[in-house]
C-alpha cells in the first residue's frame, strides 16, 4: 500500500512531519517497507549519453546508437536525428513509457532490421516546444546525471510504502490508515461530507443477483452517468495515480482506481452502451469464457462468480472485468458499480484462474460491506466534476444484511494481559477513535465492532488493538524469574549433539533417513538380532525396522554415485532395532566413506584407508570425553566388516563397547569404510568412570 503525506492530508489534519508520520506507522504496526520519489507522467524519461552512433546498416537516412542509460547499461536505439551523435547528452524513453504529443505506447521494436529499445526524443514529441529537426541536446554543464528523471515532480512529498498484514484489509486505503493515526494522537480525521445531486435519470438498467448456495455476491449497487466526456485526467490525479505505481489512462478508469486507495472501495465502470440488459449476478457455467482486461481469455469453471448480460460473461465478480463492457475515451455513458463479493469464493475463484489484481486483493481480505453507497457516492461526485454528465439513483441490490457484531468486553483484562494499568477512560477514547461503538453498562463495556474490521473476533482482539495504540514500548521489559533448576539437556542428549557436532566438523554430512529399510540389506547386517518386519510397509523397500544404520547410508551413497558424485563422507545418528519389545533399541553414530583409486598409483590402498577412517573415530571419542589411555583396540568386528581390515574400541576392562570400524565387506559393497559408535555404551561408561 503506497501513500503520500499530501493524501494523507484530505482524512488527517496533522501538524507532523512526514518523518514523525513515518516513525509512528511503525510503532502501531503498520511498517514501513521503502519511501522513494513521486512519480509523475514524465517520470519514465531519463538523462541518456550516445555512447557511440553508426551508420544504420540498412537504410542511409538511420543510425544505430548504443545508449548509455545508467547503472551501467548500455542498450541499441535506431534514431533518425541528424544530431544524434557520440557523447550527446539528451533524453530517452524506455519501452512502456508514453510519448506526450501523440499518446503513443513505446514497444521494443525492429525498424529496418535492427532492435530498438526505446527512443531518444524531441522537444516537440516531450510538448516543451514545437522543435522537432532533431533529438534534445542537454548542457553537460549542468550536471545531470546519467540514468535518473529529467523531470522532476512538482510534488515534493516522498512515496511511502506500507507493508499491511492480511489481517487489516481497513488500511488498504488511506482513510484506515488515517484512522489509525487519529487514535494514537496524530491529528483530527477529518469527516467525509456526503455529496448530495440533482438525480434526473431513472436508472433503468435491470440488475438481478441469483439466490444460490455457492453466491459470492451479496451486495450489488450501481448508478448510471450518462452523457459524460470521459476525458485525460487532471494533474492532481495523475499524480496521486502515479503515486500509486499505475498509469493514468482516462478520467473515468483513473477515478476508479482513486476511490479503490482513498476508502478501500473497489468499483469498475462499464460502458453502458456496451451493455445488454439486463445485468445477472450469477455463478459461472463450466467453459464459459471471459477475454479480460489483462488481454487474456479465461475459460471458467462451474460456480465462479460472474456479472453477465444476454450475451455472457461481463466480468469475474470482484477479480476483474472484460474487454467487451470496458470503458474508452470515446465512452459517453457508463454505469459504475460498487459491490460485496464473499472472501474464500474469490480467493479461490482467483488461485485457480491464477488472476492477481488490485480489487482481487482487497475482496480476499475482506472489504467493508457498508462501504457501497459511500464508493458511489464518491466516484458519482468526481466523474461529473472533471467529465460532466446526468446521474440516475442509486440502486443497490442486496441478498444478505450484514449486522455489526457485539463484544462484551472486560476492561480489566487489558492490564492483566500487557501489565501495565490503562484507565477505561483510556480504553473507551482509542477504541472510539478505531471506529468502535461503545457502551458501558456496569463493569462490561458493550462494543460494537466496525463492518470494516473483519479481523475483531474477541476480547483479546481488542487488547491487541489497545496497546498497539497506545505503543509496545509503554510497555516495561522486566527480567523472567529464575525458575529453572535443572539443566535443558540431560546427560545423554548434551551427547547426543556433541556427537552431531563432532562427526560433521572432519568432514561428514549428516543424513537423516527413515527408520526402517529393505529386508534384503538389513539381512547383510542384522547379526544376532531380532528381525521386526512391519505390516502394512509404506514400501515394498521398506519393509523391516533396521538393525543398523549401514543399510540407509550405503543406499544414498550408491545413489549420488549415479547421480554423478565422487568420493563422499556420510554419516548418521539414530536408532537401531535390536528386538520387537518396547526399549529394544540402541542409539548409534555411524559414518561412512567411499574411496576412489586408481590401482597403478595404489600399491595396497586398504590400510591406508582404513587408518583414515579409525582416525576420525579416534578423535571423535576423544572429543566425546574417552581418553585415549582408556580405549582397548581389538581386531574383533561384525561379519559385514571386511575381515583383517576392520576392528573394534571397548574399555580396558572390556565392559563397554564403544565402537567398530573398519571397511564394509566386499561381498556387501567395495571400497567402502565405516565406523559405529554406541552412545549408550559411551554414556555409562562415562556415568561409571567419569564422576
Amino acid at each position: 500500500m503506497k501513500i503520500t503525506k499530501d493524501w494523507l492530508s484530505d482524512h488527517l489534519n496533522t501538524n507532523k512531519s512526514e518523518k514523525q508520520i513515518i516513525e509512528k506507522l511503525n510503532g502501531i504496526g503498520l511498517e514501513v517497507e521503502k519511501v522513494e520519489q513521486p512519480r509523475n507522467e514524465f517520470s519514465d524519461f531519463i538523462v541518456a549519453k550516445i555512447v557511440k552512433a553508426n551508420k544504420h546498416p540498412n537504410a542511409d537516412r538511420l543510425k544505430l546508437c548504443d545508449v548509455d542509460i545508467g547503472a551501467k547499461k548500455k542498450i541499441k536505439v535506431v534514431c533518425g536525428a541528424l544530431n544524434a551523435q557520440e557523447g550527446l547528452l539528451t533524453i530517452y524513453a524506455p519501452p512502456g513509457s508514453k510519448i506526450p504529443r501523440n499518446g503513443m505506447k513505446l514497444e521494443v521494436s525492429k525498424i529496418r532490421g535492427e532492435t530498438s529499445y526505446g527512443m531518444l526524443c524531441s522537444e516537440a514529441e516531450l510538448k516543451l516546444s514545437n522543435e522537432s529537426k532533431g533529438i534534445i541536446e542537454l548542457n553537460q554543464k549542468y550536471n545531470h546525471s546519467i540514468g535518473k528523471p529529467y523531470f522532476k515532480s512538482k510534488n515534493n512529498h516522498n512515496v511511502i510504502e506500507l507493508s499491511i498484514t492480511p489481517n487489516r484489509p481497513d488500511c488498504l486505503g488511506i482513510r484506515g490508515i488515517a484512522r489509525d493515526l487519529f487514535a494514537s494522537g496524530f491529528g483530527n480525521l477529518k469527516e467525509i461530507k456526503k455529496t448530495r445531486f440533482k438525480k434526473t435519470l431513472k436508472h433503468d438498467l435491470k440488475v438481478k443477483i441469483e439466490k444460490n448456495k455457492n453466491q459470492a455476491c451479496s451486495i450489488f449497487g450501481s448508478c448510471l452517468i450518462k452523457n459524460i466526456t470521459n476525458k485525460e485526467s487532471p494533474s492532481w490525479l495523475k499524480e496521486r495515480i502515479l503515486s500509486l505505481g499505475l498509469r493514468p489512462i482516462s478520467a473515468v478508469v483513473d477515478i476508479t482506481n482513486y476511490v479503490m486507495f482513498d476508502l478501500n472501495r473497489p468499483l469498475h465502470a462499464y460502458d453502458l452502451d456496451k451493455i445488454k440488459n439486463p445485468i445477472i449476478v450469477r455463478n459461472s457455467k463450466k467453459g464459459e469464457t471471459l477475454k479480460a482486461l489483462d488481454n487474456k481469455t479465461y475459460t471458467l469453471k462451474e460456480n465462479m462468480c460472474v456479472i453477465s448480460d444476454d450475451e455472457g460473461v461481463l466480468g469475474l465478480g470482484g477479480i476483474i472485468g472484460g474487454t467487451r463492457s470496458g470503458t474508452e475515451l470515446e465512452t459517453k455513458n457508463i454505469l459504475i458499480e460498487a459491490a460485496y463479493f464473499d472472501p474464500s469464493i474469490t480467493r479461490k475463484t482467483s488461485k485457480e484462474l491464477e488472476i492477481n489484481s488490485d480489487a482481487k486483493f482487497r475482496f480476499e481480505r475482506g472489504i467493508d460491506p457498508q462501504s457501497v453507497k459511500e464508493g458511489l457516492e464518491m466516484a458519482t461526485k468526481l466523474i461529473t466534476e472533471i467529465c460532466g454528465g446526468e446521474v440516475s439513483n442509486f440502486d443497490v441490490q442486496q441478498i444478505q444484511k450484514f449486522k455489526k457484531k457485539i463484544i462484551k468486553f472486560d476492561s480489566g483484562l487489558v492490564s492483566k494481559t500487557i501489565g501495565i494499568k490503562i484507565s477505561d477512560k483510556e480504553i473507551i477514547k482509542i477504541l472510539t477513535r478505531l471506529g468502535f461503538e461503545i457502551k458501558k453498562k456496569s463493569k462490561l463495556i458493550e462494543i460494537k465492532i466496525p463492518t470494516w474490521r473483519p479481523d475483531i473476533l474477541g476480547e483479546i482482539d481488542l487488547v491487541e488493538e489497545i496497546i498497539r495504540i497506545l505503543g509496545f514500548d509503554n510497555i516495561k521489559s522486566i527480567d523472567p524469574e529464575k525458575i529453572r533448576t535443572k539443566p535443558t539437556l540431560n546427560f545423554y542428549q548434551k551427547h547426543f549433539h556433541l556427537a552431531q557436532r563432532s562427526v560433521a566438523s572432519k568432514g561428514y554430512y549428516e543424513t537423516i533417513t527413515w527408520s526402517f529399510t529393505g529386508e534384503n540389506i538389513n539381512n547383510k547386517f542384522k547379526e544376532n538380532y531380532e528381525t521386526v518386519k512391519i505390516f502394512n510397509p509404506i514400501s515394498s523397500d521398506l519393509g523391516v525396522l533396521r538393525n543398523s544404520l549401514y543399510p540407509n547410508l550405503i543406499y544414498y551413497l550408491e545413489k549420488n554415485l549415479n547421480r554423478g558424485l565422487g568420493e563422499q563422507s556420510l554419516f548418521e545418528i539414530g536408532p537401531v532395532f535390536t528386538g520387537k519389545k518396547p526399549g529394544n533399541q540402541i542409539t548409534v553414530v555411524c559414518g561412512i566413506k567411499n574411496k576412489i583409486y586408481d590401482e597403478k598409483n595404489h600399491e595396497n590402498p586398504d590400510y591406508q584407508d582404513v587408518f583414515d577412517i579409525k582416525k576420525d573415530l579416534i578423535q571423535t571419542l576423544v572429543e566425546l570425553g574417552i581418553d585415549r589411555e582408556e580405549m582397548l583396540v581389538d581386531d574383533k568386528s561384525p561379519t559385514y566388516y571386511h575381515p583383517g581390515i576392520s576392528g573394534s574400541i571397548s574399555s580396558l576392562d572390556g565392559k563397554f563397547l564403544f565402537a567398530y570400524f573398519g571397511r564394509i565387506h566386499p561381498k556387501i559393497k567395495s571400497l567402502v569404510y565405516g565406523f559405529e559408535i554406541f552412545l549408550e555404551h559411551l554414556v555409562n561408561f562415562k556415568k561409571v568412570n567419569k564422576k
